[in-house]
């Protein structure tokens, strides 16, 4: 024994168990770790840094999921080795806000059946979404909720459990026949995410406003309805619809759109208006108007930062005589400094009306708006892409933001996608003016004068 005992008496031995000692704490520390790791809420685990909250899901999705009352299952279709690390996070934090929701990753590669069950075909793209409840699915493409940089996943996912879950779909038409604007199909899509269905409307061969219209577009209108159209779309509203008006500049009268405007005590002024302050147009055209949104009044100013709207006339109404069951709010207006250009009928002169305007508002009738309601802007172009993409997608998310008001029993806002490419910087004529002082002048003067300081404080020394 006390042969033995020699070899565990020296330091040589003493310092080795220690090592023994502190290797196993630190592996079972490592292990305890990833136990306790894969228990914690992907939220806390994965704690949002980004500026677009690419890691997160809006206040609005986790209310309404926690309101879920039936079981919804999320199929992530995914060889293993391919993961999209925000699909992953988002997936689980559906998963994490809700007990009736349940994720499940699927590789086609390994169970192909699985995949045939719900889609007869196994060509999903890797990352792809199956969204399912009882008898009802929806797949949710990688390929149309991550494009050109911009993260819409969680926009389809809450219109998929809609889908799966809902026994009604909301069904917007837009009215056709008078040169209106096309929705571009991206559009249309946006307002799929928000849970509406897009449908064409040719009102005189229709004979009425369906019953199922949520929401009658309008849209970029420049050639005048019939007196029967107007007389329907009154007689839709008076019922507690919804109408959502864009009109273009013409000089032509449309007396027909007239008498529906002036429902709510509304009418379209005189003149094309321009803007003469630099910093509410845009591309050096004055007619490019970026209006003033208030901001405070609604929903539909949300996550809109500028809108530009080309071709504006003014909307006018009397608010001092006003009928007390019209309730109107002002949205969007053109400045002080804008003014309205037109030529005088009698006259043939050319003269001009002083701003501000209101080129956009809320219109609603009766208690609760029951007697209809209209949001209008005065420009066909709200929801044209190209001059959306122009203030960073503002004229589309404020198109958008009206569907939503106008179609959903308690309209809350509209999650439009999370951009986590590059973001470019849009400025007025103005801010472009005094910038191009700034950088080639005033960068290389201050630097110039501060060079001269540091030069003379030193040879003082």
């Amino acid at each position: 024994m006390n042969k033995f005992k020699k070899y565990f008496d020296n330091d040589n031995y003493q310092n080795g168990l220690r090592v023994v000692i502190i290797c196993a704490l630190a592996v079972v520390l490592v292990v305890g770790v990833n136990l306790f790791s894969s228990v914690i809420p992907t939220k806390i685990a994965n704690y949002d840094i980004s500026t677009e909250k690419v890691f997160s899901i809006s206040n609005e999705t986790e209310a309404a999921l926690k309101e879920l009352d039936e079981p919804v299952q999320l199929l992530y279709v995914c060889e293993k080795g391919s993961e999209y690390k925000n699909t992953q996070v988002m997936l689980n934090l559906y998963a994490d806000a809700s007990d009736n929701i349940t994720v499940e990753q699927v590789d086609p590669a390994f169970d192909p059946q699985t995949i045939i069950k719900y889609t007869g075909d196994v060509s999903l793209d890797n990352n792809s979404v199956i969204v399912a409840s009882k008898d009802k699915k929806q797949i949710v493409y990688y390929s149309d909720y991550y494009t050109a940089g911009v993260f819409v996943l969680e926009d389809y996912l809450n219109s998929a459990i809609d889908y799966v879950t809902s026994d009604e779909l909301r069904v917007v038409y837009t009215l056709q026949g008078h040169n209106e604007m096309p929705i571009h199909t991206s559009t249309s899509a946006y307002m799929g995410l928000d849970g509406f269905e897009l449908k064409e409307l040719t009102l005189m061969d229709e004979g009425k406003v369906p019953d199922d219209c949520r929401v009658l577009i309008i849209n970029g209108i420049n050639q005048d309805i019939t007196s029967k159209e107007a007389d329907l779309i009154i007689d839709y509203l008076k019922n507690g619809g919804s109408l959502l008006l864009t009109t273009d500049y013409t000089k032509s009268l449309m007396k027909n759109l007239d008498k529906v405007t002036q429902y709510f005590e509304a009418t379209t002024g005189d003149g094309l208006i321009m803007e003469s302050d630099q910093n509410r147009f845009l591309d050096d055209n004055q007619a490019y108007v970026v209006p003033s949104l208030y901001t405070g009044t609604s929903m539909l100013a949300d996550g809109v930062s500028y809108m530009m709207l080309p071709n504006l006339k003014p909307i006018v109404v009397d608010e001092d005589n006003l009928d007390p069951s019209i309730k109107f709010t002002k949205v969007l207006e053109a400045s002080e400094k804008a003014y309205a250009v037109f030529t005088n009928i009698f006259t043939g002169q050319a003269e001009s009306n002083p701003g501000p305007f209101t080129v956009g508002a809320i219109f609603e009738k009766g208690d609760d708006g029951g007697e209809g309601k209209m949001i209008w802007v005065s420009s066909r172009h709200l929801a044209n892409i190209d001059v959306s993409e122009e203030v960073g997608g503002g004229n589309i998310t404020f198109f958008l933001n009206s569907i939503c008001y106008l179609g959903e029993d308690d309209p809350v806002a509209s999650i439009h996608g999370k951009k986590i490419s590059t973001q470019f910087l849009e400025f007025t004529d103005a801010q472009l003016k005094m910038w191009e002082i700034i950088i080639p002048a005033v960068i290389p003067a201050l630097a110039l004068i501060i060079g001269v300081i540091v030069v003379i404080r030193r040879k003082r020394r």
